[in-house]
């Protein structure tokens, strides 16, 4: 067994298999970021009280990214997209009660709301799925902003938990390559 093959013969510094201990730190800071962000967006959401930390758990996940950089990108967009998906729902919700409509007129009106503006926009496409997110999660008894702000706080946390996530584990990766080009 060599380095390369095992995961478990230790790399010695200055083997050809060397690279391979980053790119293993790579693939374990990733599979802990991602578990981790998902964790710890979970606990906020629902240390602060927010009705479905389920959607802080699920954009720390899907906010991490293989680079930083995509990372930040897919933060700024779903953040962008759930704030167009939150007003087209809130907009929708109040000209449908108007004319009577129910849940699921609110969902086909937000959802075109949002579809017409992932048209021009298609990184934005979270926007389709909040409006219908915001009406089902929508406890008796609270409003259609209350629900929206919990939501977009919810994926506010999430996307900025493991945004974080990713720049801590980047400044762990570049001390360890680092240290390693200095060996």
């Amino acid at each position: 067994m060599t380095p390369d093959t095992d995961p478990i013969v230790p790399i010695t510094d200055g083997s050809p298999g060397a690279d391979h201990r980053l790119d293993r730190a790579r693939d374990i800071a990733f599979v802990a970021r991602c578990s981790a962000a998902a964790t710890i967006a979970y606990l906020i959401a629902n240390a602060v009280g927010l009705g479905h930390p389920v959607w802080a758990s699920v954009s720390g996940i899907i906010v991490s990214q293989e680079r930083l950089d995509e990372t930040r990108t897919a933060v700024l967009w779903r953040l962008a997209g759930t704030i167009v998906g939150v007003i087209a729902a809130i907009g929708s919700g109040l000209a449908t009660a108007m004319f009577g409509g129910g849940t699921a007129s609110q969902v086909a009106v937000s959802v075109a709301v949002s579809a017409m503006v992932v048209r021009r926009w298609p990184l934005l496409k979270v926007a389709m799925w909040t409006g219908p997110i915001v009406f089902m999660t929508r406890p008796p008894g609270s409003t259609l902003l209350e629900a929206g702000l919990s939501r977009g706080g919810e994926v506010l946390i999430g996307g900025v938990v493991g945004a974080c996530l990713h720049v801590l584990a980047e400044i762990a990766i570049d001390i360890l390559e680092k240290r390693n080009a200095s060996r």
